[in-house]
């Protein structure tokens, strides 16, 4: 049965609708520009920051305090992409921030929320009272670029461990660009970069090593960094559905003060931890459990190589825990015959959540199925820090697109009484596709 998905899933600009295609997956590509056939992307230039900030003081640690909830939510459009703060207590949109990029979406686990503009290779960071304000911009696209890849860097993450340095994934490069998160700047660049070229594994072919997110581990003083380490250039005859290849994601960690790579004592290179899934989504894969120190990673899989450019069935599509005292990996659910995931929530050992751009399922990490479905599905989701999920599905309004917003208590175990409408049609613009969901601040 196939599974037509409205959506480009939050990896590289130009290879979106290839990453999707993962399984028997139709796929609905919005634009063929920036595709996987379209050729380069064009050039871009940083927005204007928009909040008053004194340039000749700089920025410190942002203060979200009395900010109330917000989800921050993100939409990309033909041409341009757009952020909407709606408010959990009063249900309304607070404000809203239109920027020229095909594709973006929020990464705020820190003191500040930020906003990656991937098209455009631009690192905004928001004020954390007013998150649709922007007070200061970096360029973060280099001139790193491997041959023949993708012109864009594609930033996919940051992680602020000390509120001054921020160190910015990008997806098609293998440099993590550090930026003074204190300079108030209009497009400003990197400070530095981290090297991660020496982990690309022996038959990744596309040179690249898809850093895909972090996480900063303050107990450990340790920033870990999940590298998909897919070979891009191994899909099937259709152009975009991606066939599994012979390497294999990684988690490696960065010393948070120095920025300096640290061995977890793995098999990988650079002794990174070696997983047995494929194609970590971007977005939401990757979760710290303090309680139990692991890591828990989603990966979306890859379609077995049947031969002659023909895709097989569905592989690799799993989570798995990395126990950060042994360095052991297990599956701990697998997902080859569920869609392609668009999303995971962890709240602790027993309160989870995966979203499959539509069906979505409550899940206890504790057991190795997933539990009652979410009424309605959600395409993305976050946990609110109140023991409810939050999240947003797409909706068929007058035959045109639209977007509904919901929350879902945990404790109601998926009753049909316990999704609550919050909103609809939060953008400006709705018909495009959803690229994400924050709450900031974050819980």
């Amino acid at each position: 049965m196939k599974r037509k998905i409205f959506a480009l899933a939050l990896v590289a600009p130009a290879l979106s609708a290839w990453a999707v295609g993962c399984g028997d997956d139709e796929v609905f590509r919005e634009t063929d520009a920036g595709s996987f056939e379209a050729g380069p992307i064009p050039d871009g230039s940083a927005p204007t920051p928009e909040a008053a900030v004194d340039s000749s003081t700089g920025l410190g640690c942002g203060d979200s305090t009395g900010a109330p909830p917000r989800m921050l939510l993100s939409m990309n459009n033909r041409t341009t992409s757009e952020l909407a703060a709606f408010n959990l207590a009063d249900r309304k949109v607070d404000g809203r921030y239109t920027y020229d990029s095909f594709i973006g979406l929020t990464s705020s686990n820190g003191t500040d929320p930020y906003l990656l503009q991937q098209e455009k290779d631009v690192v905004a960071r928001l004020d954390p009272q007013k998150p649709w304000q922007v007070v200061s911009t970096w360029s973060v696209r280099g001139d790193d670029g491997v041959d023949g890849g993708l012109p864009n860097a594609n930033p996919s993450s940051i992680v602020v461990p000390n509120c001054s340095k921020g160190y910015v994934l990008r997806y098609n490069r293998n440099k993590i660009a550090v930026i003074d998160t204190t300079k108030v700047a209009e497009g400003g660049a990197a400070e530095s970069y981290v090297d991660l070229t020496s982990l690309k594994q022996p038959n990744d072919q596309d040179g690249n090593v898809e850093m895909t997110s972090a996480i900063h581990v303050k107990s450990k003083n340790r920033i870990y960094v999940l590298l998909g380490n897919i070979d891009l250039r191994k899909v099937a005859s259709d152009g975009f559905t991606a066939l599994c290849a012979d390497t294999k994601p990684s988690v490696v960690a960065l010393d948070a003060t120095t920025g300096q790579l640290v061995s977890l004592g793995g098999t990988a290179p650079g002794g990174g931890i070696a997983l047995e899934g494929y194609n970590p989504p971007l977005g939401t894969p990757f979760w710290y459990d303090a309680a139990r120190d692991r890591l828990l990673v989603l990966s979306a899989g890859c379609n077995a190589d049947a031969g002659g450019g023909a895709p097989g069935a569905i592989q690799r599509r799993r989570i798995e825990e990395i126990d950060l005292a042994t360095g052991q990996v297990k599956t701990l659910l697998p997902l080859d015959n569920e869609g392609f995931p668009s999303g995971m929530v962890f709240v602790d050992g027993s309160r989870a959540a995966v979203a499959f751009f539509g069906p979505a399922y409550f899940w206890n990490p504790a057991t190795p199925t997933l539990g009652p479905a979410i009424p309605g599905g959600l395409d993305y989701l976050a946990h609110d820090g109140k023991g409810s999920l939050v999240g947003a599905r797409a909706t068929t309004v007058d035959g045109g697109r639209g977007i509904e917003l919901v929350q879902v208590p945990f404790g109601d175990g998926g009753a049909d009484a316990a999704a609550t409408k919050l909103g609809e049609n939060p953008f400006t613009d709705n018909s495009g596709f959803m690229s994400g969901v924050e709450v900031w601040p974050h819980p």
